[in-house]
């Protein structure tokens, strides 16, 4: 050694360790094919196990998955701890559907380390497309624990909640979302579809324009803002937005449902017609599924309880969930329309009740239905019509000869509403609201009826063909003098 030369340990890589690093620095500026024959040249001179997992992940970023997965394979096999090559092959076999074997791959991830935030990602998310929702949540939960301020992390828990019936904790997942980020656009979504479910068209309609801002190219939202507006019968601005959504590449069959209900709301009946066509041969109207099935009846048990409750907004979006099940279901339409006349909502509600009459003509209890609705339209010749079809179906039914009653008195036909309220007595003598119907002829012969116009109409139908009132309204309406 030279006095006074300082003394330079130097470490010179091997020549496969030059050739990895080789590789390295063309992966990083994304010359993948040289990449990966720099590491299969580096391969041919180490037994390093590390160099088999950038191996496959060149190859994987040339879209070559099949030598990638062999690549990852080795590279697990090689060393069963390297969890970088676990993570590979399980987002590998994801992309390939593979759903078996990519939560085994993300299995062993968790098992290495179990707060590996993209494991559990992965995982949930084939859970959730499984419909595993309980399997899918637990492990949400487990990476917003690990992830708090993850504003990606608190919607997808949302979602899972969502999918798996829990809206309020969805509600609070998808809020908190929105604190971390306030224009998180599958938070807004979300929240926004959630409001729709619980019928909150106002709030839905808000977020989801607010989360169009955030998405505009994103057709999801404007599909979801359309299904909002034709709920509150403002058919053309939904038309405008379900046009869009199928434009920014919508494909799903329920976009043409609501296209179908827009049109309709709006008369356009051949172009209804046409997406209802499109609709049905996207769907299939015998491809319903159990679990679709089941979800239909816990739907409508669950409207059937909020009637019952007096929460008429909550029954009719639970029965607008149900609808996207059975979209031609005349028992749900007449319920959907019953629910809509209650809440004072006519033309929505005449135009469920017309799709009810027009997929079963011959039930009279949808030709009474439509008639109520004509008359609190002040539609007064249409409800004239649709009751007096409606006692031809069933000329038993003491309500409608009550309805026809009070159209008669309206049209200053006292005779005919006599006959009609009398008529309704005769049939249902102990019915109370019926007595009250009885005219009363003063001194000065002008007619003192008092009739009895009815309120919510109950949305069962029992024994198929009896239609029950739920409440009656708390004052009664006299009318002195018909000429």
């Amino acid at each position: 050694m030279v006095s006074g030369m300082p003394m330079v340990l130097a470490i010179a890589l091997p020549a496969w360790g030059q050739t990895l690093e080789e590789g390295k620095r063309a992966f990083d500026r994304g010359n993948y094919a040289e990449a990966a024959s720099l590491f299969e040249q580096a391969h041919r001179q180490s037994t390093s196990c590390e160099i088999l997992f950038y191996a496959g992940l060149a190859r994987y970023r040339q879209n070559q998955t099949e030598p990638a997965l062999i690549a990852f394979r080795s590279a697990v096999e090689c060393d069963p701890k390297l969890m970088p090559a676990h993570l590979a092959l399980g987002e590998a076999y994801s992309e390939r559907h593979n759903d078996a074997a990519a939560l085994e791959a993300y299995s062993h991830v968790l098992d290495l380390e179990p707060d590996n935030k993209a494991a559990l990602n992965g995982s949930a998310n084939i859970y959730l497309n499984k419909n595993a929702n309980e399997k899918a949540v637990a492990l949400m939960e487990r990476l917003v624990r690990v992830d708090a301020r993850n504003p990606d992390a608190a919607a997808d828990l949302a979602a899972a909640y969502a999918a798996s019936g829990n809206r309020e904790a969805a509600r609070q997942q998808f809020e908190r979302a929105l604190k971390l980020q306030p224009k998180h656009a599958s938070a807004l979504m979300g929240l926004g579809n959630l409001c729709l479910k619980n019928g909150d068209e106002d709030r839905a309609i808000k977020l989801l324009q607010a989360a169009m801002e955030s998405a505009p190219l994103a057709p999801e939202p404007r599909f979801l803002l359309g299904s909002a507006l034709n709920r509150l019968g403002r058919y053309r601005e939904a038309l405008a937005e379900l046009q869009a959504a199928v434009r920014l590449g919508a494909t799903e069959s329920e976009v043409y449902y609501h296209l179908a209900r827009a049109y309709g709301g709006l008369g356009r009946q051949e172009e209804r017609a046409q997406a209802l066509a499109r609709f049905a041969g996207l769907t299939g109207k015998s491809k319903q599924d159990a679990e679709g099935q089941r979800r239909w009846l816990r739907l409508m048990d669950e409207a059937k309880s909020l009637v019952e409750a007096g929460n008429l907004n909550l029954a009719a979006a639970r029965l607008e969930e149900a609808r996207e099940q059975r979209p031609s279901d005349d028992q749900l339409l007449f319920r959907l329309a019953s629910v809509h006349y209650d809440l004072r909502r006519f033309d929505v509600a005449r135009g469920f009740a017309a799709e009810a009459i027009g997929v079963a003509p011959s039930i009279w209890l949808y030709r009474y239905l439509a008639g109520l609705i004509a008359e609190q339209s002040g539609r007064w010749a249409q409800a004239r019509s649709s009751l007096e079809t409606a006692v031809q179906l069933n000329g038993t039914a003491a309500e409608v000869h009550n309805a026809l009653g009070e159209v008669a008195l309206h049209g200053g036909n006292a005779e005919g509403a006599i006959a009609s309220f009398e008529r309704a007595v005769e049939l249902q003598p102990k019915e109370p609201a019926y007595n009250l119907l009885k005219p009363k002829i003063g001194l000065d012969n002008k007619v003192h009826l008092i009739p009895h116009y009815p309120g919510a109409i109950d949305l069962l139908i029992e024994q198929k063909s009896r239609l029950r009132l739920s409440q009656f309204c708390d004052t009664l309406r006299s009318i002195d003098k018909l000429p």
